[in-house]
């Protein structure tokens, strides 16, 4: 009987690098990655991955991955559709070789001023099965074995520098929330050129952009205001911070993102994000990545960790290569 089983098991894992392959070879494929990682916590241990990318396929692009965990394999496309506009669709299955997979698919597009976006997802395992850095990157993971998510955003255009938002997220923990972005550009006053002439304007260039935010989150277990602000320097050095507090609700999160100022071709990010009232996900996480282009490919480095729902410590570390291959001009 444990023979069947055995046999049954090593189908899929036999097919995947077929898969890989297959679509390395294809025209169009743009690039090669490889990976390996050790996280430590529950059920910590080794974890290794080969695949594929932005390979051109039937108008779109396909991804294709096969780890010592799953086995992976997701499609994307982009589509101008006036007067809609633009319009982008992906979905992505995993097959866990443990049991269980994990599929999501996620519609992006715009009406006019409106933008909307809408992800659903359903799934027999964990995140952490496929991906076991999963559960600490800087955006909340459903962190359950098994279940249904879903999630729907609308921003609309109030005017050049100001953004109404609306969404929802439902699964584990359904709640809903409204708010406003705005933004402002920072400029300074540049000395008088050598020929201006008296009663010219001041001449002025932009050196950052400030934004802010500012709404309402409610659903089961939580209830709070929301505010955040950002800065975007023209070096590239990207700060942000966003806040929720609420009658036995509160969470902050922030990041930093360096852009390229450790020079051409490297960027580095630092995260952290505290956020105790989500029931489903790690309400601890923090996490340092950085990546360096080489003479032939990018290495990235990713070091995260945090505290799950029951307490649980974890962290991990993954390196990982790309490799560009032929033609990744866009289709």
């Amino acid at each position: 009987m444990s023979k069947q089983r055995a046999g049954r098991a090593s189908a899929p894992q036999l097919m995947a690098p077929t898969l890989i392959l297959t679509l390395a070879g294809m025209a169009g494929a743009a690039q090669l990655n490889f990976g390996v990682a050790y996280h430590a916590g529950a059920q910590g241990g080794g974890w290794a991955q080969a695949g594929v990318s932005d390979v051109n396929v039937l108008g779109g692009r396909v991804s294709a991955g096969l780890s010592t965990h799953a086995a992976s394999v997701g499609y994307s496309r982009s589509l101008a559709l006036p007067p809609l506009g633009a319009v982008t669709a992906r979905a992505d299955v995993a097959l866990a070789w443990r049991g269980g997979v994990r599929a999501s698919t996620r519609l992006g597009g715009s009406v006019g001023p409106v933008a909307l976006n809408l992800g659903a997802a359903g799934f027999s395992t964990s995140a952490a099965s496929i991906d076991p850095l999963a559960l600490w990157a800087f955006a909340a993971t459903d962190s359950r074995d098994r279940g249904l998510a879903a999630d729907l955003s609308a921003r609309y255009r109030v005017s050049r520098t100001l953004i109404a938002v609306a969404g929802g997220e439902f699964g584990a923990q359904n709640m809903g929330f409204l708010g406003v972005e705005g933004r402002r550009d920072l400029t300074r006053t540049l000395p008088p050129a050598e020929d201006a002439q008296p009663g010219d304007p001041p001449e002025t260039e932009t050196t950052g952009t400030l934004g802010w935010r500012a709404g309402v989150r409610a659903g089961q277990a939580v209830l709070g205001v929301t505010g955040g602000v950002s800065y975007a320097a023209g070096s590239g050095l990207n700060l942000g911070l966003d806040t929720l507090i609420g009658p036995g609700a509160f969470g902050v999160t922030g990041s930093v993102d360096a852009g390229e100022l450790l020079g051409p071709g490297r960027t580095a990010r630092l995260y952290a994000a505290y956020e105790p009232w989500r029931t489903a996900s790690t309400p601890l996480r923090a996490g340092l990545e950085v990546t360096a282009a080489l003479n032939r490919g990018e290495v990235g480095l990713n070091v995260s960790g945090g505290r799950t729902v029951a307490g649980q410590v974890g962290y991990g570390a993954r390196l990982t290569y790309s490799l560009p291959l032929g033609d990744s001009e866009q289709p």
